[in-house]
């Protein structure tokens, strides 16, 4: 039997098996998905070993390794270089072949919950890890016209704008002052980081985002992030990463097995556990 894993720290939070075990059941395969938690700074003995065993697809990686995942691939996918983060590792016949899905499921989820163009409009995405990066690309494709991301340090800003010279970028503090003041001329806000993951509530308030804006938090567990929840109150249009994480994880499923399956009847799965929040 062949199967594929899941590379992350922490990973008890996550859904892929579930979506996972659904595709091989309607392809029709016998496979397994496995999650394993890595210890911080041993990703790259983690891959090493995982080279060897034989009868592994592949695997996904997630927060916070997927930038650092990108110097152990043998080969990779144009949008990889572009977004400098892997989140699907294909496993060849002598080689690593390194893939971000992350980027066509952010689009897909997002066309689905909120439908407008994105051509010319102005978002702030929370963070600039690879997830981030991830939106960043998905949004350069698609022409908004002006993209506003909130940091925590000068460090991640210099480098961000070092390795994403091809995008229109402005980047602004992780400060309540600085994304309040933003958060008015936006119309797409993004949370990109794993705030809310445990609880925690986001250090400002949606109070001056517009009634037309939408919210999209990357979080989908919990399903109710406080962001969300406070959009809600406000009775602003959101979504949470529930099925962002669907579509990524069957275009990686796709990039394993070569099988297409239907998004619908696993989406519904998903949507059955997310009425929980």
């Amino acid at each position: 039997m062949n199967w594929a894993a899941l590379l992350g720290n922490p990973i008890g939070h996550t859904l892929s098996p579930l979506i996972h075990r659904e595709a091989f059941k309607q392809a029709g395969m016998e496979g397994a998905y496995i999650p394993i938690q890595v210890k911080e700074g041993y990703l790259e003995e983690v891959v090493t070993g995982l080279c060897f065993m034989e009868n592994l697809w592949g695997f996904n990686i997630t927060i916070p390794f997927k930038e650092a995942a990108v110097n152990l691939m043998d080969i990779s996918g144009k949008e990889v270089d572009f977004i400098g983060a892997v989140n699907t590792v294909k496993r060849g016949e002598s080689k690593l072949v390194g893939f971000n899905t992350d980027w066509s499921g952010f689009l897909q989820a997002l066309n689905e919950a909120w439908g407008e163009r994105l051509e010319g409009r102005k978002v702030l995405i929370l963070g600039g890890g690879g997830a981030a990066r991830a939106v960043i690309y998905a949004l350069h494709t698609k022409g908004v016209g002006k993209i506003i991301l909130a940091l925590r340090s000068q460090f991640k800003e210099k480098n961000l704008k070092r390795s994403l010279s091809w995008a229109s970028i402005q980047a602004i503090p992780f400060k309540k002052k600085a994304i309040e003041e933003t958060l008015g001329e936006i119309n797409l806000l993004v949370n990109a980081t794993p705030i809310g993951l445990k609880g925690e509530t986001m250090p400002f308030s949606l109070e001056g985002l517009g009634k037309k804006a939408f919210v999209m938090d990357l979080v989908y567990n919990p399903p109710l992030t406080p962001m969300l929840r406070e959009a809600k109150e406000r009775g602003l249009s959101f979504c949470n990463g529930l099925t962002m994480l669907l579509y990524q994880a069957l275009n990686s499923f796709e990039i394993w097995t070569g099988h297409q399956v239907e998004a619908e009847p696993i989406k519904k799965i998903l949507l059955n556990w997310g009425k929980r929040g």
